[in-house]
């Protein structure tokens, strides 16, 4: 009598799931995790700015989240990503680092601090790219990849 389930010998799902590794599994975890959190992060904003919450937790929640970044660049390296991957990891920990000190420059230099919003654009754009990667990190071989 069968259950109904496939061995994990024939089955596509876990075959695919060893195939993959760990730390290319983590990666794509990761990295969906942090765009989503920085999805939040602007949801936060607008709470602040429109429904008067306080003005700490877009910062907390920064802070919280925040560990993701330099941990997605050491996954990075161990899941052997390909150097562009790799790069572009570093960038994303650099300018969220970059995005923690710009407020502070507020009183005596206002107009780099303004680049608190331009810099939050381009985390954005670059957690997008990164997530999208980590995709095309774990697709079998033979199948088609994204560059």
């Amino acid at each position: 009598m069968t259950t109904g389930r496939m061995s994990p010998q024939h089955d596509p799902m876990a075959r695919a799931l060893r195939g993959i590794g760990p730390a290319r599994l983590l990666f794509l975890v990761g990295a969906w995790l942090f765009l989503a959190c920085v999805v939040l992060q602007v949801v936060l904003v607008g709470l602040e700015i429109f429904a008067r919450l306080g003005g700490s937790i877009h910062r907390d929640f920064a802070y919280v989240y925040g560990w993701l970044a330099p941990v997605l660049v050491l996954l990075a390296s161990a899941a052997r990503l390909p150097t562009r991957t790799r790069t572009l990891t570093v960038v994303l920990l650099i300018l969220f680092a970059v995005q923690t000190v710009l407020p502070s420059l507020r009183e005596q230099f206002p107009l780099l601090a303004a680049l608190h919003t331009v810099n939050a654009v381009a985390i954005f754009a670059l957690a997008i790219l990164v997530a999208r990667r980590a995709i095309s990190s774990i697709r079998q071989p033979g199948e088609p990849s994204e560059t």
